[in-house]
């Protein structure tokens, strides 16, 4: 079990705010800590940019009072300074049995007052829910030997995987083509995952 899911292991948890500092991160795996029967509800909102009307919203919703406690799962890779002054009004007063996971990928862009309310995880993590199936952080991968990374693709490949493969080499070679957008292809290889 590693710290995140100590974390999150019982009820109540020990803290009504958390920070994941991460760039690479698999949200499914969070979500799969807050089974259905033990929550109201999980919240789970992705952003680019986190914006005020986003932390109006989020401080709208989590109002609600509920027999059972909720999670707020807000994953974000830019936040405006207005948006966090509003999240940290949220923070400092959460309803009871309400928490809030935050995912960012540096939390020295956060304003010092948002990151205090927040007990921070940091690292590219990986929660390991199935044991059977090992898994190599990409820090780890991008360390190895080109004839390794070619071991474990084959390790973890089937026939159905070949075309995603293709579709990350299509990828890769678009990357320098001129005018090329980075989030048009992130988008594309986002959709085929």
């Amino acid at each position: 079990m590693n710290k995140i899911q100590q974390q999150f292991s019982q009820l109540p948890f020990s803290h009504h705010s958390y920070g994941i500092m991460s760039s690479h991160i698999n949200i499914n795996d969070v979500k799969k800590m807050f089974p259905k029967e033990n929550f109201s509800y999980v919240v789970h909102k992705k952003y680019d940019t986190l914006k005020i009307d986003d932390a109006r919203e989020i401080k709208s919703l989590h109002i609600e009072k509920t027999e059972k406690p909720s999670v707020f799962i807000l994953e974000f890779s830019l936040i405006n300074i207005l948006a966090q002054n509003t999240l940290l009004k949220v923070l400092e007063e959460p309803s009871s049995q309400t928490y809030f996971i935050l995912v960012f990928p540096d939390a020295s862009k956060l304003l010092p007052t948002l990151r205090s309310r927040l007990f921070i995880l940091e690292g590219d993590i990986r929660i390991d829910i199935d044991t059977e199936n090992p898994f190599v952080s990409p820090k780890e991968f991008e360390l190895m030997s080109l004839l390794k990374r070619f071991e474990i693709i084959k390790e973890n490949n089937d026939k159905k995987n070949t075309l995603l493969l293709e579709i990350i080499y299509t990828a890769r070679t678009s990357l320098h083509a001129n005018g090329a957008s980075h989030k048009m292809i992130l988008d594309l290889m986002a959709l085929h995952i």
